[in-house]
């Protein structure tokens, strides 16, 4: 669970591991985000949603917000279309791993890397994934003029889906 800000508005956002899904023979984590069903690879590129049954969103190839093993220095591109009902959005983006840090957040402290993702439209994110949570415990990004931040306040961790997946190591904090 999430607690986000926007601007003046705040909430909290639920978000669920349910299950791997196969879809045209490619293996997904299906995640849902209150009510929208997201779809990951093994990897944990996004590739898209689903709402009502029906894909609400894609990008193709799934955007890597994710390159293992993780370390700091680390630096990968994305070239991608993004795509909705409103139209579809070439993607051009930068991810790198600036720093090994410890964060702290509302469900504890955690070792965890800082990846920052640059665009080359008005986007912009930094995030910090923590592998004992399996998924980022901080996240503050900006989409034109509007900003916002998510903290994870509380988490469960779910076993593993893939028996005998790595973990992805542990970062080491100064």
């Amino acid at each position: 669970m999430y607690a986000w800000t926007s601007g003046g508005e705040s909430g909290i956002k639920t978000v669920e591991t349910l299950e791997i899904r196969e879809i045209n023979g490619i293996s997904f984590y299906l995640v849902r985000v209150g009510d929208v069903e997201n779809f990951y690879t093994r990897d944990l590129h996004w590739a898209g949603t689903m709402e009502d049954g029906r894909v609400a969103a894609r990008m193709t190839p799934p955007q890597p917000w994710f390159a293992w093993p993780l370390k700091a220095g680390q630096t990968w591109r994305h070239r991608g279309t993004y795509e909705d009902r409103s139209g579809k959005t070439e993607f051009n983006d930068v991810f790198s791993v600036v720093a090994a840090e410890a964060v702290q957040v509302p469900a504890g402290r955690f070792n965890a890397f800082k990846i920052v993702r640059e665009t080359e439209r008005r986007d912009s994110d930094q995030y910090w994934y923590a592998p004992d949570v399996r998924f980022y415990v901080k996240w503050i990004g900006r989409r034109g003029d509007t900003q916002f931040e998510e903290r994870l306040r509380e988490y469960h961790l779910a076993p593993r889906l893939i028996p005998g997946q790595p973990s992805t190591g542990s970062p080491s904090t100064k």
